[in-house]
Formats: C-alpha cells, structure tokens, sequence
C-alpha cells in the first residue's frame, strides 16, 4: 500500500488539475451567457472540493509514514485549495449571478494552475 501513495496522490493531483481547468471553463461560460449558476455547477464545486481534500488526506498520510518528502508550503498549498471555493461560497452569500459565476472561473482556473505548480515544482525537498 505505501509503495502506491505516490502513484495515488500524483492521479488525484493531476485529476483535481483537470477538474479544476473544466469548472473554471465552465463558470466563465456560464458568466457569459449571463445564466445563474445552477445545481449542476454547485455540485461540481462541491466535488472539487472534496477532490482536494482527499489530495490534502493523502499528501497527510504520505507525510505521516515518511514516503515522500515534500517542501512545507505545499501543505499550505493543499489547505488553500481545500478552503478557497467553498470560501468564495461564503463571502459571496452563495450569489448565482454573472459576476459571481466569473469570480469562481477565476479562482477554479488559478487553483488549477497553483495545483500545477505544486506538483511539479513543490515534490522536491529542501536540499
């Protein structure tokens, strides 16, 4: 089990990426077409959200067995990623409106991008 944390942890990286690119797309589309966010975009808010938590879970528990070092602030990254789209929930008072649906866009593709970055650049110890 502990020789496929790597492998585990690197698929949902690389899938809480690609989700995070899709649900941006799909925020700023729905901002443009002026259309309120729906369920369905909620609910993949929601699930993208607990994709970054099982990616902070098992970033933990690789930490805890001592697999794979990684540098400190990629944990602040993992806990960022886990709070900032359920954060924007709640500073926007769940808001379903354009300018709404264009600051998720924002911060999904952002979160997709620092999620890219800390998988490629953050996996290295401090030497």
């Amino acid at each position: 089990m502990e020789e496929a944390l790597p492998d585990i942890h690197g698929g949902l990286n690389n899938a809480y990426i690609i989700f995070c690119f899709i649900l941006g797309i799909y925020a700023a589309w729905l901002g443009a077409n002026n259309r309120p966010l729906s369920g369905n975009f909620w609910g993949a808010m929601w699930t993208n959200t607990a994709l970054a938590g099982a990616v902070f879970v098992v970033a933990m528990l690789m930490l805890v067995l001592g697999i794979e070092a990684r540098r400190s602030v990629y944990y602040l990254y993992a806990l960022y990623f886990l709070i900032s789209l359920p954060g924007l929930f709640a500073i926007l008072q769940g808001s379903d409106n354009r300018r709404a649906a264009f600051l998720f866009g924002v911060v999904a593709l952002f979160n997709g991008a620092a999620a890219y970055r800390a998988g490629e650049y953050l996996t290295v110890p401090w030497q």
